[in-house]
């Protein structure tokens, strides 16, 4: 027979549940009519279905057994409950009720009845507790009943164990919410007591995870550790915010280290168990402490903390090199976090910190040239980013000469580690962002010292930009085609200053602008490039001719003068050839 028709309900299991039913409906109306009166005969008739049960329990009538079970765990429930409802009344009958199902539990193994009606009396009679017990009792009781659910999902049978986990998640949320609640807000003792409690919840949610014929109620593997890790968590910093700033220091720290380490010292299935736990409660707990400090504007204590986290992940550095690529930036992070909040603090003035944050910038640059090529990234943001809040830092104070300290110290560091990298790569590498910043910053700091020191002269800011554009080519000035990496330097160069040498006479730019041209000239020839060889060449012409319509003699004796030494460089270079001089400008890069 087919596996889906055998699994439908027979018809003697239909006439069962029937009768089942209208007995029970039978029994509430005789209840409601009479009143007290009619307590006796339902607990009679109770007594007598618990004895049928058991009868057919011992003939092997499973289904008469659980049938008339279920009458007499609904008669006894109902002649106890006749004088309240769920929440009013005394909690003694359903409590009795739980124990005579706890008793028939242990006469009668084989019905699932009784363990299910003991826990459900149970249920009611905690219930009917609620409003006798005291406000801040409130979490241990809902708690207490939780525990007792959970431990009957781990040791019932399956359809016992999956009915009394799904009615304990309402207990247990409650506990909880109030556990945490009281743990937060309470006073004395009373946070920690709630705290243990909320943990003990915590642990027996985690338990769950070793029925492996629940996990269709719990859903993913991850969900209950990862819970009851942050239940966990939230309790045991609320017992510690009771010390004070010291106590929520103290409680983010230890998340710190829970998360941290914890996970990388346990092995196998207790890895995969309590590891999430280790990382969602600690978690928890540290980023309360970073809130909570905060908001209380605790700077010191945070800075602390911040320090103090950076302490284990640098050990993890040494302990687990394949994490490189993540405690690097975390480590970088938190330290340059700390070095900021000093500032707030009042521990170091703001030049100072940004001076730290340099120095971690240069680290940071270091961890990084440690690592591969592709798992670089999130260490050079925090690098970039210490770096860019050192520059504010400085900014904000208008203090333009350690500003310009600042940012030549980080285009040093910057550009040195572009060449380290370039280099480490065997060949020439193509312009890459970290030429371009140290560019951007070594112009910067030319231009605020050019500034600050009151510098008149368009070249004073003209020529950094210049040198910029063409440092910012990097590798590809030596071996790169010539135009894109020479060019627009050179013309940022040369275009300003040879203007200026026509439209200004009187200065001294009509000679050092064609002197500058014809060095440039000579130097490009002998290496071979083409783009410096045309723009000094252009500039050169340009300016004689400039000088020539003005017809100004100081200036074209010393045009003549660098004229006449091209040619003797050119004559004697065709007398005696060396290096690129005597190729042809297409055989230039």
């Amino acid at each position: 027979m087919p596996t889906g028709i055998r699994s439908r309900p027979r018809l003697l299991q239909v006439l069962l549940a029937v009768g089942a039913v209208l007995v029970l409906v039978g029994a509430g109306a005789v209840a409601a009519g009479l009143g007290e009166a009619a307590v006796a005969p339902i607990v009679i008739a109770a007594v007598l279905a618990a004895s049928l049960s058991g009868w057919a329990a011992a003939s092997g009538l499973r289904s008469t057994e659980e049938t008339l079970a279920a009458c007499a765990a609904g008669l006894a429930l109902l002649a106890g409950a006749w004088n309240g409802d769920l929440r009013t009344g005394s909690a003694l009958p359903p409590a009795v009720v739980a124990a005579c199902g706890l008793a028939l539990r242990l006469m009668v193994p084989t019905t699932v009845t009784w363990p299910l009606a003991a826990w459900v009396a149970a249920q009611l009679a905690a219930l009917r507790t609620v409003d006798a017990v005291p406000g801040r009792l409130h979490a241990a009781l809902f708690l207490a009943v939780a525990l007792t659910g959970l431990g009957i999902a781990l040791r019932g049978r399956r359809p016992v164990a999956r009915a009394a986990l799904v009615t304990t998640v309402p207990w247990w949320t409650a506990g909880v919410v109030s556990g945490v609640t009281t743990a937060w807000t309470g006073a004395g003792v009373e946070r920690q007591v709630a705290a243990a409690l909320v943990v003990c919840a915590a642990g027996g949610l985690l338990l769950v995870r070793l029925r492996a014929d629940l996990d269709p109620l719990t859903g993913p593997k991850l969900v209950l550790p990862v819970l009851a890790g942050i239940v966990a968590g939230a309790g045991v910093w609320g017992a510690l915010s009771d010390l004070g700033t010291p106590g929520v220091t103290a409680a983010g720290y230890v998340g710190v280290l829970l998360a941290t380490t914890v996970p990388e010292l346990l092995t196998g299935w207790r890895r995969g168990l309590f590891g999430p736990v280790a990382a969602a409660g600690g978690g928890t707990m540290a980023l309360a402490s970073l809130v909570g400090l905060s908001t209380g504007a605790h700077w010191s204590a945070l800075a602390l903390l911040l320090l103090l986290t950076a302490l284990p992940t640098l050990v993890m550095l040494w302990w687990h090199p394949d994490d490189r690529p993540s405690a690097v930036p975390t480590a970088l992070g938190c330290l340059a976090a700390a070095a900021v909040l000093t500032v707030p603090a009042g521990l170091l003035r703001p030049g100072t910190a940004a001076a730290l944050l340099t120095v971690l910038y240069g680290a940071g640059l270091v961890g990084a040239a440690t690592l591969a090529a592709p798992s670089r990234r999130p260490t050079l943001v925090a690098a970039g980013v210490s770096a860019a809040v050192a520059v504010a830092l400085v900014a904000g104070r208008r203090e333009l000469s350690t500003l310009g300290l600042l940012l030549g110290a980080q285009a040093v560091l910057t550009l040195g580690w572009a060449g380290w990298t370039a280099a480490s790569g065997g060949k020439l590498q193509p312009p890459s962002a970290a030429w371009r910043i140290g560019a951007a910053q070594l112009t910067l700091a030319a231009e605020i010292a050019a500034f600050h020191g009151g510098l008149q002269v368009p070249e004073a800011y003209s020529l950094p930009l210049a040198a910029g554009l063409l440092l910012g080519a990097g590798p590809r000035l030596v071996g790169g085609p010539s135009w894109p990496a020479w060019g627009p330097g050179l013309l940022l160069a040369a275009v300003p200053s040879g203007l200026l040498a026509v439209l200004a006479p009187g200065s001294v730019r009509p000679v050092t602008v064609p002197l500058g041209a014809a060095m440039i000239m000579l130097t490009a020839g002998a290496l071979g490039v083409r783009a410096p060889l045309m723009i000094g060449a252009g500039t050169a012409v340009a300016v004689a001719l400039g000088l020539a319509v003005q017809a100004l003699l100081w200036p074209l004796a010393g045009v003549l003068a660098i004229g006449a030494a091209l040619l003797a460089v050119g004559a004697r270079r065709e007398e005696f050839p060396v290096a690129w001089f005597g190729a042809r400008l297409a055989q230039l890069r």
